[in-house]
């Protein structure tokens, strides 16, 4: 028994199927339009190549009863229906014959064939259930196919008549002879003489019957063009290309290793997706949104991301977090850069650690002056309190007036901990019980300590963090990943002793995903002061 339910999940995975095959279509339409396009080029191409060619038709009644046996009362044995559709059947092949063919071929010298041309241009054929012999033959010219048909018909006619009256002829002949010779006798035998000259009548009576056994009932009075046929070429050339596309389309998807759902990365990876990231406005370039732009639609994607950290944290203590992609060229370090302001703005104490030793990029994207950094701790250099670099989040329409009102919360701060100089092996220095030390001291000292990794499936160094960190999140650009970079992710992530929050997809290109609720307020939520709302419009 069909549910509702079950009838509603049979249209929804049709609807996703269709969908699915659809998508398809949209990704390969340039090899799917090329596909189509082909074949039918090609069969437009044969139909403008190809010789017309016109057939004429023509038919021939074989009578069923035999008017000579009638009037003789003669049987004949071919009058059943069954033996008589064996007749039908032999007399198509007797017009088959060269004999028939030579004949029409001499009554039509235009046609310019030889009789094995005109076999192999033509065709006889019975008619279903009838008694009738269907002519064709074609040929370039239409008026020289409907001659020919036409003299194919009526040769086969006479070659017929000749066939059956070829015994009588002979026996009227050999009568014809015996009558001679007895009225040349000197003492004629009357008696026989007039049986002889009876049965010479009676042959040359059936003889004349014998002509309507067969009759032309239908001549060919023109000829119907059957080559080219666009139309037919069309269709068939829609059809090849049809099935080449689904062909080329479906190879293409195969060899095609990029991932194309967001649905297949969380599948494959077995976690769940909790930021969708835009590609920044092409006005802002290589700056931070959340510092450029922090009212505006991309910015608010970064404050999602930070509340579903959270969410996903809640509960448990988990302090230091690190970002890592599968490779380079995700925007795991824009990512994570944008989430720390998103924090700190949000009113926590946030430190920001440059751990891709390799290419770091954090100071940049800070615009940070040169200055000590971790390695420089890590070797005794300088203390951890003069290498941490503070950065101003200052939150829009924040004042003393209005914190101190608890109209607001007080601001957060933003400390950034620079790569330092890059260590002969970093693999190495990564792992060394300073750097753990290092970690361990931010995390007592700060509300979240957000730490930028190299690339899991380039380099060693972020496995052997994830043992000094509490949880980690994975950025993945659609465009770059591939289903062999997915498993071998996720083979990396099963032996990882830090928690999996959740992954973070960057280069989307939608601008309404986190698009509702702008304008209401400040970008951060906060109420503005009451002071400045009390000054009069300018």
């Amino acid at each position: 028994m069909h549910t509702p339910g079950n009838d509603g999940a049979s249209h929804h995975g049709r609807v996703s199927a269709l969908r699915y095959y659809v998508e398809i279509v949209r990704r390969r339409r340039v090899a799917v339009l090329l596909s189509i396009a082909l074949p039918i080029a090609i069969a437009t191409t044969l139909a403008l190549l190809e010789q017309p060619l016109y057939r004429g038709g023509a038919q021939v009644v074989l009578n069923r009863q035999n008017l000579a046996n009638a009037l003789t009362n003669t049987p004949d044995p071919a009058s059943g229906a069954n033996d008589f559709l064996r007749v039908v059947q032999t007399q198509a092949t007797i017009a088959r014959s060269p004999d028939v063919a030579r004949r029409v071929v001499r009554e039509v010298p235009e046609a310019d064939l030889s009789f094995r041309e005109l076999i192999a241009d033509s065709s006889v054929e019975s008619a279903r259930d009838t008694d009738l012999l269907q002519f064709h033959v074609w040929h370039p010219k239409p008026q020289i196919a409907a001659k020919l048909t036409t003299a194919y018909a009526e040769q086969f006619v006479e070659f017929r008549r000749q066939l059956d009256t070829a015994s009588l002829e002979r026996a009227r002949a050999q009568l014809d002879a015996r009558l001679r010779e007895l009225n040349n006798q000197a003492v004629r035998n009357r008696q026989l003489i007039a049986d002889l000259a009876s049965k010479e009548q009676e042959l040359r009576t059936l003889e004349a019957l014998q002509t309507s056994n067969a009759t032309v009932t239908s001549r060919a009075a023109g000829a119907r063009k059957i080559s080219p046929r666009p139309k037919r070429y069309l269709a068939f050339g829609l059809l090849a290309g049809i099935a080449l596309a689904a062909v080329v389309a479906s190879a293409l998807e195969a060899l095609d290793t990029r991932i194309r759902s967001a649905e297949e990365i969380e599948e494959r990876l077995g976690v769940p997706f909790i930021a969708r990231l835009a590609p920044p406005p092409s006005e802002i370039g290589n700056d931070l949104v959340m510092l450029a732009d922090p009212r505006g639609a991309n910015a608010e994607a970064f404050r999602v991301l930070r509340t579903n950290l959270e969410f996903a944290t809640f509960g448990r203590e988990i302090k230091t977090i690190m970002v890592t992609s599968a490779v380079q060229g995700e925007g795991k370090s824009t990512t994570i850069a944008n989430l720390a302001v998103a924090a700190a703005r949000s009113g926590s104490r946030v430190v920001l650690v440059d751990l891709d030793l390799r290419r770091p990029s954090i100071e940049r994207r800070f615009a940070l002056p040169r200055g000590p950094g971790l390695t420089d701790v890590a070797l005794g250099h300088v203390p951890l309190e003069d290498a941490l670099a503070e950065v101003s989040v200052p939150t829009p329409g924040a004042s003393k007036a209005s914190v101190r009102a608890g109209n607001m919360r007080p601001p957060g701060r933003l400390s950034i901990l620079r790569s330092g100089p890059v260590p002969p092996d970093p693999g190495e220095f990564v792992t060394s019980l300073a750097v753990s030390e290092i970690l361990k001291s931010l995390r007592s000292e700060a509300d979240l300590v957000l730490i930028d990794a190299p690339p899991v499936l380039q380099v060693g160094d972020t496995m052997s963090l994830s043992n000094s960190v509490d949880g980690l999140f994975l950025i993945t650009r659609m465009p770059l990943i591939r289903r062999s970079m997915l498993d071998n992710l996720r083979r990396a992530l099963t032996v990882s002793p830090a928690l999996v929050l959740g992954l973070v997809l960057t280069g989307e290109q939608s601008s309404d995903r986190y698009g509702y609720g702008y304008g209401y307020g400040d970008a951060e939520g906060f109420a503005p002061d009451p002071a400045e709302l009390q000054q009069p419009a300018t």
